[in-house]
């Protein structure tokens, strides 16, 4: 409200400076000249005048008096002049400029004043001269006074005149206009039932009925607006109902994808353990039965006699075979000893002290039987110094999902290709881990979005889109590192991992997002 009536004056101050540039001040100048020029008039004209008609009345009147040589006779004239206060001086000279009649004021020096001279002529004869000195003093007092009097006339017309202005200015511009600026205020303010006032039939009148049509309007499509609202927003709570009990199915289909790929690694991981398990204990199997077949024949040869070369020949094939078992089982027991770690470091997420070099054997081992029947090799090239303090199972998985992804991807169509895995020391803090393959490589358009979820080019063919995705998320978030992708086509793919060698301190709420994120990656396809 202050502020609105501090416009409201704003308004009215640069009116009324409207009013008084536009009328007050030609009114002022206009009025100061007139008073100028009454001024001048008066001292000047008026003044010039007045001693005019007296030296003229002089010199008709000395006319006889000079003639008859009488001074009394145009004594009375001088007399009846002089009760003007403004003459201060009258001289009549006779012919030879003898003094003949002469006046004088008591107060006779002022400057400013009026000095005339007539000849006298009678008959064509010259009889003298009369002089007439009239002061302007008088004349000014008076011109003082008029302009006095004409100023204050002027001061008072246009107090009148700015009084009148302002007091219509007031009554019929801004009351009307406050009164439609609070109503105004009251519809912004969202109380549309504010009540617009009636005008007089003039412009704010108008104005006034368009802001009550605006009302109306407003209310109504405020009111239809309500309903809607209340519409939409019912329906969007049913809507909000679906999409929940949308999203409760959806989590149960991926707990359901999530058991599934747990079941599918676990099978995967049991299959492998049973191809590499399978040659050590059938070596051990076949030399178990040949030792028995040949101890049988032993005991049958003891029976009947038997020879010192037959013994030897039995000590023999026992010390060979006993050797090949012992070996066969060591393997076998190697086998399952680094398949025990690889699961639980799987399925724990669990982080630990490590060897970087023994994450690459173990994880080269477990992907094994996928590269054993192809043209396709695996080599390992890393310092045995490197040690780790960080995450084995998610690192583990992130080679092998980078592995799987070359042979599905890289050599796909090739007779021959390799993969090295390379790890060295970087500085006090990091190490490199490099990946990188002979391949077909990436296409530029691809390139980029390959860590992109649900990003495959095997869509429809077994990729689901994640397995770069989460790998990415493993590299930058749990283990705290960096991973980088380089490629040319028909040269080959490098991704470059930055690890440092303590992953970042993480809470059992990380260790158990990075287990459920090493589950749901089992199986995972690079999707390049």
């Amino acid at each position: 409200m202050a502020e609105s009536k501090s416009k409201n004056s704003s308004l009215q101050r640069f009116l009324l400076l409207v009013v008084v540039a536009s009328v007050a001040i030609p009114a002022t100048i206009t009025g100061l000249l007139l008073i100028r020029e009454n001024f001048h008039r008066t001292v000047d004209n008026d003044s010039r005048e007045m001693a005019t008609s007296y030296i003229e009345l002089l010199e008709a009147g000395m006319t006889m008096p000079l003639w008859n040589i009488a001074a009394d006779l145009g004594q009375p004239l001088i007399d009846s002049v002089s009760i003007d206060p403004s003459v201060v001086r009258i001289q009549v000279n006779a012919l030879h400029g003898e003094q003949f009649l002469f006046y004088q004021a008591q107060s006779s020096e002022d400057a400013a004043q009026i000095s005339l001279s007539r000849e006298i002529i009678y008959d064509g004869e010259l009889l003298g001269s009369v002089e007439l000195d009239y002061s302007l003093e008088n004349a000014r007092e008076r011109a003082v006074n008029e302009s006095r009097m004409l100023l204050v006339i002027l001061i008072s017309q246009l107090i009148f005149t700015i009084f009148l202005v302002s007091y219509f200015l007031r009554s019929r511009v801004i009351r009307p206009l406050t009164r439609l600026e609070a109503a105004a205020a009251g519809i912004a303010s969202g109380d549309l039932k504010t009540s617009i006032p009636k005008l007089k039939n003039d412009e704010f009148g108008q104005l006034s009925e368009q802001l009550e049509h605006m009302r109306g309007s407003l209310e109504s499509s405020f009111t239809l607006l309500e309903e809607r609202v209340r519409e939409r927003t019912a329906d969007l709570v049913n809507l909000n109902h679906e999409l929940k009990d949308t999203l409760d199915q959806l989590k149960q289909a991926q707990g359901n994808l999530v058991q599934q790929e747990k079941l599918a690694a676990l099978g995967s991981l049991v299959a492998g353990v049973a191809h590499e398990l399978n040659t050590p204990i059938g070596n051990g199997l076949t030399v178990a039965s040949s030792l028995y077949d040949e101890t049988r024949q032993l005991r049958k040869q003891m029976a009947g006699g038997m020879t010192r070369s037959a013994l030897e020949t039995y000590l023999d094939d026992m010390d060979q075979g006993t050797q090949l078992v012992v070996s066969s089982l060591d393997r076998a027991s190697e086998l399952v000893s680094s398949f025990k770690q690889v699961a639980m470091d799987r399925t724990s997420a669990q982080r630990r002290q490590f060897k970087l070099a023994d994450v690459m054997a173990e994880t080269k081992l477990t992907v094994s039987p996928a590269f054993k029947h192809t043209p396709y090799i695996v080599d390992i090239d890393c310092d045995a110094s490197i040690e780790l303090n960080s995450y084995p199972g998610p690192l583990g998985q992130i080679i092998t999902n980078l592995l799987n992804n070359a042979l599905i991807h890289a050599f796909a169509g090739s007779e021959s290709g390799r993969v090295l895995i390379k790890g060295e020391e970087v500085d006090e803090e990091y190490c490199r881990l490099e990946i990188s393959d002979d391949g077909c490589g990436i296409p530029p358009d691809n390139i980029n979005r390959i860590f992109d979820p649900f990003f495959t080019t095997k869509l429809g063919e077994g990729g689901n889109g994640l397995g770069m995705h989460i790998v990415h998320n493993l590299v930058t978030g749990v283990l705290g590192g960096t991973i980088e992708v380089s490629s040319t086509q028909g040269v080959g793919t490098s991704f470059v991992i930055r690890l440092p060698y303590r992953a970042p301190e993480g809470s059992a709420m990380t260790e158990t997002s990075a287990s459920q994120d090493v589950e749901e990656t089992h199986g995972a396809t690079r999707n390049e």
